[in-house]
């Protein structure tokens, strides 16, 4: 998908979602880019971690995804 600056439809939220889960479930995100997704969200908010914590939950769940795509991605 070709983007011109604007907005564009893939950062429509679907009108059904309630809760990051639902978004989660509507882009058929894995494991790993579902955790990304939710730290990325809370950074630094959830009681108890620091940015730091979800900062290095990102890399780690990251490095998993991109150790699923193989040596041969690009």
């Amino acid at each position: 998908m070709k983007s011109d600056g604007g907005s564009s439809s893939y950062y429509l939220i679907p009108e059904t979602a309630k809760e990051l889960m639902d978004l989660i479930e509507n882009k058929r995100m894995s494991f790993a880019v579902g955790n990304i997704f939710k730290a990325c969200y809370r950074l630094g908010s959830k009681s108890g971690t620091s940015k730091a914590y979800d900062l290095r939950k990102i890399i780690y769940f990251a490095e998993r995804e991109l150790a699923m795509l193989g040596p041969l991605a690009g």
